[in-house]
């Protein structure tokens, strides 16, 4: 294959042996020339370094071959069968398509998945043990980014904090938060596996300026007293934060992609006019045919479909009261589309998979409904498209973090995906209303760092951009619902963001009024 996932030789090569080198740095690895070279040949060459770094762990600093050559031969001989590679929700593949011009290396546009977010449940029947595994899991990878900045000195165990004098640091999960009652101080109890601790931050301080969220990994820098009975002060804050030793990318290509959202297909609601008209667009036949040309991709960010029983009283705004007829009308609706476009879904909350995050991929018989041209990956996923590494996550977490956030709102959506990328997280908080799934990995990291990351399920519409990473909330399909209007909810509904691989520029084309037209 061509493009930048899989290299050979040239300038394509260096850049991805530049961006290996990048992924280690960030993580506080050195990796040598032989390891590299075998790392570059690999058609999901992130996804990789990802496991060898799981495997090596923080006490060995150097990657050599021989470590990657042993992941490599475990990644091979899990590798998924051929009948199931549409849709995938447990395995790293590397996929590829012919463009119009048939399967010639210039015309081959390369898809390639870096993470799949839902992977293998842990080894064991007990709810507790797995959660635990889940939690060590998300320390050990969000840790592992903070470890080494000068900014976190004297590093210790949590444990041992208390024992110290001075100044000392902490990279810690934060359990509980609460704010003393006269003077508004914040006291947060973190912990790690040595222990817990509670700390007081200063209502005035550069650190009180800030909103902790449960659940979420810090870097503490703490200064603790003489008197073993008061609670060390904090004194500065670290995250994680997607902006720290990233490479972007690009393609070297003109080539734009998709992104759409929340299609709700079923829904009474379902904009059938502007999707009619968003498919004349896709076909050359609406404004701007050479924009439509140019895009070879469509990335859907969940909720797919209405669904079935997901509130109450959603009878009442279904055209569709069967799941399966529904995933029928969504096929039909995609292969409305042109053939020639790589159609990437995401499940969301609505759709009929395991509500808890992260979400397999649809199952195999949903899968048989939709047209050959349409993948299937777990929510959230990261997948590269011609070398832009894009994230994928419905954005079920936003029901828990806006209400967390002060100033946070559904209608601006790209401020809670910035405290995303700053946390590297995409749902931290256990306990809310969005329900966790105890795996053995926990897939809402976000690792590596995205060039794009888009969500959905705001049915708003937003575009920002933080530390290098584009960011998009994508728009709704559905007009409002009577549920939304008890919600005070107000959709920002067929807007479809175009993005250029080669600059990562987007156009906003919208179609609620019918032919499109160019968004302020």
């Amino acid at each position: 294959m061509g493009g930048s996932i899989r290299l050979g030789t040239g300038a394509n090569a260096t850049a991805m042996r530049d961006q290996i080198v990048a992924y280690f740095e960030a993580h506080q690895k050195f990796v040598d020339s032989d390891a590299l070279r075998i790392l570059a040949a690999q058609s999901v060459p992130l996804a990789i370094s990802q496991q060898v770094i799981d495997e090596a762990g923080p006490a060995h600093p150097f990657v050599t071959a021989e470590m990657v050559a042993r992941i490599v031969a475990v990644s091979e001989a899990s590798r998924t069968s051929e009948p199931a590679r549409r849709s995938l929700g447990t395995s790293l593949l590397s996929l590829s398509m012919p463009g119009p011009e048939g399967p010639t290396s210039a015309s081959v546009p390369e898809f390639s998945v870096v993470q799949l977010g839902f992977s293998a449940p842990p080894s064991t029947d007990e709810p507790l043990e797995a959660y635990t595994t889940l939690f060590a899991s998300r320390y050990a990878a969000l840790a592992r980014l903070l470890r080494g900045r000068s900014t976190l000195p004297n590093l210790v165990p949590v444990a041992e904090s208390n024992r110290a004098r001075g100044s000392v640091s902490v990279i810690a999960m934060v359990r509980d938060v609460r704010t003393t009652v006269e003077k508004h101080h914040t006291i947060v109890r973190v912990e790690d596996d040595s222990g817990s601790i509670e700390c007081f931050v200063p209502r005035d301080s550069p650190a009180g300026r800030t909103t902790f969220i449960p659940d979420e990994v810090v870097g503490l820098q703490l200064q603790v007293g003489e008197d073993k009975g008061r609670a060390p002060r904090v004194a500065g804050v670290e995250r994680p934060d997607s902006s720290r030793g990233r490479t972007e990318h690009r393609s070297a290509r003109a080539s734009r992609v998709l992104f759409l959202s929340d299609l709700h297909v079923g829904s009474r609601s379902f904009l059938t006019g502007p999707w009619s008209e968003l498919t004349e667009f896709l076909h050359g036949r609406g404004s701007a045919p050479d924009v439509a040309e140019q895009i070879r991709y469509v990335v859907v960010a969940g909720d797919l479909v209405d669904g079935i029983g997901i509130y109450p009283n959603q009878e009442r705004d279904l055209a569709l009261h069967d799941v399966f007829e529904q995933y029928e009308e969504l096929g039909r609706r995609l292969r409305e589309l042109p053939e020639r476009l790589r159609i990437i879904v995401i499940p969301g909350n609505h759709d009929a998979v395991c509500p808890a995050e992260p979400q397999p991929g649809l199952s195999p018989d949903v899968v048989a409904l939709l047209p050959p041209n349409v993948t299937s990956l777990s929510n959230p996923s990261t997948v590269a498209l011609e070398g832009v590494v894009v994230s994928a996550y419905h954005g079920r977490s936003f029901d828990d973090l806006i209400p967390a956030i002060p100033g946070a709102s559904y209608s601006r959506p790209t401020d809670v995906m910035k405290r995303m990328l700053q946390m590297r997280h995409l749902g931290p908080m256990y306990g809310g209303r969005t329900p966790l799934a105890p795996l053995a990995r926990d897939g809402l990291v976000i690792d590596p760092a995205p060039d794009i990351l888009v969500t959905g399920h705001s049915h708003t519409f937003g575009v920002d951009r933080s530390g290098g990473t584009l960011l998009l909330n994508a728009s709704t399909w559905q007009s409002e619902t009577e549920y939304q209007r008890m919600r005070n909810i107000e959709p920002v509904p067929a807007r479809a963001a175009i993005v250029d691989l080669s600059t990562l520029g987007v156009s906003t084309l919208d179609f609620s009024e019918g032919r499109a037209v160019e968004a302020e």
